[in-house]
Formats: structure tokens, sequence, C-alpha cells
């Protein structure tokens, strides 16, 4: 693999002051200590030029990831993407620019170690308007699970990732617009474990004796989960009949991000102690699931929690429950509601219930343990198109919000 170095011919380019610059910015390594005590190190990040091809590959950027690259033939390049820690779920974001001296044609084969290709790439030139797919037949899957992408490349910098990204000053403008609209309070409840700090933003009544609470970004690579999130916020924070009405029973509680330090070093799944938040409920032996308990228990002194939203992705749109739930009955605010978007949806959303009883510490077994709530895992599908997403949004809101809307008011 070729070192970090940077060729005579590569330093004339004009674009390597400004990368190394955006290199120097990360500062000094630091490292994290997982729970167990072993350490998890920071993803390094540089530069991979290949001055033969007029070709520069970087993870520069919240989010990147890259391990390595290696050139096996001109224009053909062996790209290393490694996990954060293992072992791990098979979810291998991959994330990272490419700069191309003229337009280039080139084939990635992608490596995860002994994971599988999941996620379809998705690319953006500089300049360009918007993220679009790789075409089909640019993506050639092995029965092992390898990937061969090619791309024609114009000249200049393109980024390629997993998913479009959804990064975290991109969250906080969208939050700010939200709390702008709403006149939300926006709480600090505490620290990451890189001091990142994590808030909550509560609107709608502040006297409710209700409250219904909404969590992202447990899990970094799961960008549709968060996308669906701000839409489906955004709904409940809507100007119409259905929506003010809500809020004038309810206060909503809304921790958009809670794993910030894993989204801003491309973590394949965990925090930045190398542990999977959505398996540390009821343990809460990271600073992230503390912050969220406390701060819920907190706003929930002299109210109680109607429901609960977890938003994540995965393959196919699911809603995880809980077996023990009355609400999953007939006539329950779960169970109606979930009827009510397989009329609208027919076929497209899973349940798929399990016992809170679960030794799997994830938030919806502990919330429901301990709040007696209705809680769903919100899975949204990572090929759910951007159309199909804010429109299941949408009317899941509107419906979510006249189901709960319904049910008398907690004594």
């Amino acid at each position: 693999m070729q070192g970090i170095g940077v060729s005579e011919d590569m330093r004339r380019a004009c674009w390597i002051p400004i990368v190394m610059l955006a290199l120097l910015a990360f500062g000094p390594p630091v490292l994290a200590r997982s729970a167990d005590g072993a350490s998890v190190p920071p993803q390094a990040r540089g530069l991979w030029p290949f001055p033969d091809d007029g070709v520069t590959f970087d993870n520069l950027g919240e989010g990147a990831r890259l391990s390595g690259v290696s050139r096996t033939a001109p224009g053909h390049y062996r790209v290393t993407v490694l996990p954060e820690t293992s072992p791990i779920n098979p979810s291998p974001w991959y994330a990272f620019g490419i700069a191309a001296e003229r337009p280039v044609r080139i084939t990635l084969d992608m490596r995860y170690g002994q994971t599988r290709h999941r996620y379809t790439p998705w690319l953006l030139p500089d300049g360009a308007d918007a993220w679009a797919t790789v075409a089909g037949d640019a993506v050639a899957v092995s029965e092992a699970g390898e990937a061969a992408i090619t791309l024609a490349l114009p000249a200049g910098r393109s980024r390629i990732s997993a998913q479009p990204p959804v990064r975290l000053d991109a969250i906080a403008r969208w939050q700010a617009a939200l709390v702008a609209r709403t006149h939300a309070d926006v709480l600090p409840i505490g620290t990451s474990v890189q001091g990142r700090t994590l808030e909550m933003v509560a609107f709608g009544n502040p006297q409710a004796r209700e409250a219904v609470l909404i969590l992202g970004r447990q899990h970094p690579p799961e960008t549709t989960g968060m996308r669906a999130l701000q839409a489906f916020v955004d709904s409940v924070a809507a100007d119409d009949p259905v929506a003010r009405a809500f809020l004038a029973r309810f206060r909503v509680l809304v921790v958009p991000v809670v794993n910030p330090d894993g989204v801003a070093d491309g973590h394949w799944r965990t925090n930045a102690n190398g542990i999977d938040l959505n398996r540390d409920w009821g343990l809460f032996e990271q600073p992230e699931t503390r912050a969220v308990a406390t701060a819920l228990a907190q706003q929930l002194q002299d109210r109680s929690l109607a429901f609960a939203l977890d938003f994540h992705s995965t393959w196919h749109d699911i809603f995880y429950t809980v077996t023990e739930d009355p609400s999953r009955a007939p006539g329950g605010v779960m169970h109606d509601w979930l009827a009510e978007l397989d009329r609208r949806f027919p076929g497209r959303i899973i349940e798929r219930p399990g016992p809170a009883a679960s030794t799997s510490h994830v938030f919806k077994n502990w919330a429901f343990r301990t709040y007696g709530a209705p809680v769903v895992t919100y899975e949204v599908g990572d090929d759910t198109d951007a159309g199909t997403l804010a429109q299941l949004a949408d009317f899941g809101a509107h419906a979510w919000m006249r189901r709960l809307g319904a049910t008398a008011p907690a004594p």
C-alpha cells in the first residue's frame, strides 16, 4: 500500500494545500477507552496519491471512512475500509474523496475485512447540485460480498459515499429552523465521549401532563433513519389542525443525534469508546445513554411518557415493537397506527415484535420496562427513495398524532 507522502507533481496541484489544512485541522489523535478497557484509536486521516494516474484519495472531513488504498493496475485500486472495532454489526460504511487531475475512469475493488458489501454507492462531484447513485451496472458484487465499483470521474474532487451523508452541521441547521418555528427549548443534557454537546429539543405544551420522545442517530451510518426523523418531526411541528391540537396536549422531546462522535468519525456502529449505544440501555456505561436517560427522567417528573420512537435504518422498512405492549391489541394506539400505515402503504412495513425481557439492552425494551409506554424502533430501508420517505414520514406522523390524541390523557 502506498504511503501518505505527496509527490512533487501532486504538490503542484492547487487543491493540495487546502486538503492538507483540512487534515491538520483534526489535531492530534485522542485515544478513547471501551468499557472493557481496550483502546479504540481514532481513524487516521490522510491522503493516498497516485501520480501515475493523476488521482489522489483522501478520508478528510466529517463522516469519512477509508483505511487504505493500493494500486493494482493502471486505473484499478484496492480500497480497504475497516470498522472502528471488532466484532461489529455488518454495516460497512465508507465515504472518501477522489481528486482527479483530468477526467478519468477508475475501478475500485472494495474490501471490508470479513464483512460483505452492503450500501449502493452515491457520488457527488464538486459543483454538482445533488448526490446521485452510481448506476447498477457499474457495481458488481461477488458471491463473497466483495464489490467492484467503476466510476467515470470529471476533473476535480468528487466524493463517494455509502449513503448521502447527513452531517452534524446540516442537522444543526435543521434543528435551528425547528426551534425558530416552534419556539422550542434547547436543553444541553450532557457531553459525548469526545466532548460534543448532546442536546434535547423540547416543544409543544410546557405544562403538558404527557410527553413523547423521539431519538435518532444511535448508529452513525443510518442516514435514511435520520432523514425520516427530520421529516417526521417537521410534520409534528407543522402549522395544521392535527399538529396544533397535538402540541396543545403533548410535550415533544427530541434528541436528534445520540452518537455525534460516531457520526463525525465515520463509525460503522459505535460511539468513540467502541460501544454500540443501542446495547447500553439499562447498563448506562456510556455518557451518551446516561445523558438521555437522566434528561428523560427529569422531563417526566410531573408527566407520563405516552409514546417513544427510535429512528434507525436497515435493509427494509421494519417496525420493531414490544410483544407485551398492550397497545398492540385491537383498539390500541400501536395496533391502530400500524393498521392505518398498512392501509396507506400496503405490505411496505413489517412489524417484528420482541419480548421486553430480552437481555440485549436496546432502547425499546428499556423504555417499555421503565415507563410502560408504547415504543417502536422505526427502521427505514437503506434504499427507500426520498419521495417515499417523505410521504411515509408525513402520513405516519399525522396518523400517529391522531391516534395518540384520541386516547384519554394520563391521570
